[in-house]
């Protein structure tokens, strides 16, 4: 029987609770016995009361205490991005030998079908990385108020036009090929270089050191940002829902779909955590007819453009 796939989460204090939902989720789901949870934080980030956790839970998530300080402290951090995004950059050098592979995972995703242990066996195609593409770059086929703005920081980070730009939010990670290329150091040392150049901390660095060059993952595995409000979720059919804009799920006033909230809140309520479960009250946001109509627009060249994209994972538009 092969080893599990690692999934790796890398919470602070304040995103181990929603990283904890998270990983719930994905324990869920009848593909979970493929994966090894691992929590690599700071002893000090793990929220009080998860000792208290459902016992069949708490058994599945391992958490590795690092003292992250001593391989991140000297990168930027800006606003709500805090020091724990670029704990990514140093992953290779921390976890077990064992790991050869890894999934990393940010804290506001919901695993909501099986399909992350498929990942295990993914061609990556000779590539250190799988990852799916961002609204980053997909917003260039809505000709919407920020596709020039996304367009031209993509070219401040030395990518062209049609170079794609990937989400580090879910990836999969070669971990002997990741190392070899040195890409988590390149990118650490632009970091540290000229922090203003990459507003979006390591994932803007890793996207200008990569270059393009990764395997791309279906939306199913990163189903984030607009594709939520794009009525394209019975098409795709996502693994995994990512929660990219504030307010968050758990949040005060969540714009997206009421039962995103609803899902965290009755987590919440039978978790160690119960009194969080208040503050995850939606208000969910309607478009303007103008809105409607440009999203339809981007819908389908969205769409279009998805079906001409030769997925990693496979996935196809169905016909």
């Amino acid at each position: 029987m092969p080893a599990p796939l690692p999934v790796c989460f890398t919470p602070d204090r304040l995103y181990f609770v929603p990283a904890v939902f998270t990983a719930a989720s994905l324990l869920a789901q009848d593909d979970a016995d493929g994966l090894e949870i691992l929590f690599v934080c700071e002893e000090a980030d793990a929220a009080p009361g998860f000792e208290r956790l459902d016992p069949r839970l708490r058994a599945r998530i391992t958490l590795l205490p690092v003292d992250w300080a001593a391989h991140v402290a000297d990168l930027p951090t800006r606003g709500h991005f805090t020091s724990a995004v670029n704990r990514r950059l140093a992953l290779h050098r921390v976890l077990p030998e064992r790991c050869e592979r890894f999934v990393s995972m940010d804290a506001d995703m919901q695993v909501i079908r099986p399909g992350l242990a498929s990942l295990a066996s993914l061609d990556l195609r000779g590539l250190p990385l799988a990852a799916a593409y961002d609204m980053i770059f997909l917003k260039d086929f809505e000709d919407g108020p920020l596709t020039a703005e996304f367009r031209a920081y993509r070219g401040r980070l030395g990518l062209a036009p049609d170079t794609p730009y990937f989400n580090n939010g879910l990836t999969l990670v070669d971990r002997h090929a990741w190392t070899k290329a040195r890409i988590p150091e390149q990118a650490a040392e632009r970091l540290r270089g000229e922090p203003g150049r990459y507003p979006f901390l390591e994932q803007s660095a890793l996207n200008s050191v990569i270059h393009g060059a990764f395997a791309p993952l279906s939306p199913r595995f990163n189903f984030m940002g607009d594709f939520l409000l794009l009525d394209l979720e019975d098409e795709i059919r996502p693994v995994v829902r990512h929660f990219v804009n504030r307010p968050k799920p758990w949040e005060p006033g969540y714009p997206g779909a009421a039962g995103h909230a609803q899902a965290y809140r009755d987590w919440l309520e039978r978790s160690p955590w119960p009194e969080l479960a208040g503050s995850a009250r939606p208000s969910p946001a309607t478009l303007d007819p103008t809105e409607k109509a440009r999203f339809a627009l981007f819908r389908e060249r969205l769409r279009a453009f998805l079906g001409t994209v030769d997925f990693a994972d496979g996935w196809k538009f169905a016909d």
